[in-house]
């Protein structure tokens, strides 16, 4: 999806600037309880399949196969997608509002100087 923002006047792209920004930080949250639910759910796998193999890295490679587990990796993978879609949005924001800046000040420059 491509967004425009050429319709925005300087008060709507700072609030959605905000917008951005909180977008973002729930992303990154998002991503931290994941991570730690995936870890969570490793450790609950190895233990699982600890009581069905000899060695503590068997019981880890079974683990990392376990369905349960791919899954957690699963909707890790795509919180991370959506952090980097946030960060992105927002910095794209964020040029875009620097652009519009310059491009005033260019424009009062060349005025003043039409003028003088």
């Amino acid at each position: 999806m491509v967004e425009t923002f050429e319709h925005l006047n300087s008060k709507q792209v700072y609030i959605e600037l905000e917008k951005a920004s909180k977008a973002w930080s729930e992303a990154q949250k998002n991503l931290i309880i994941l991570d730690e639910g995936r870890k969570g759910v490793l450790s609950q796998c190895v233990i699982k399949h600890k009581k069905l193999v000899k060695t503590m890295s068997e019981a880890e490679h079974e683990a990392r196969n376990d369905k349960e587990y791919k899954q957690a990796v699963e909707n890790y993978a795509k919180a991370e997608m959506e952090l980097i879609k946030a960060r992105y949005h927002y910095n794209n924001l964020d040029r875009y509002a620097s652009l519009k800046q310059s491009e005033l000040r260019r424009d009062l420059s060349l005025m003043a100087k039409q003028e003088g």
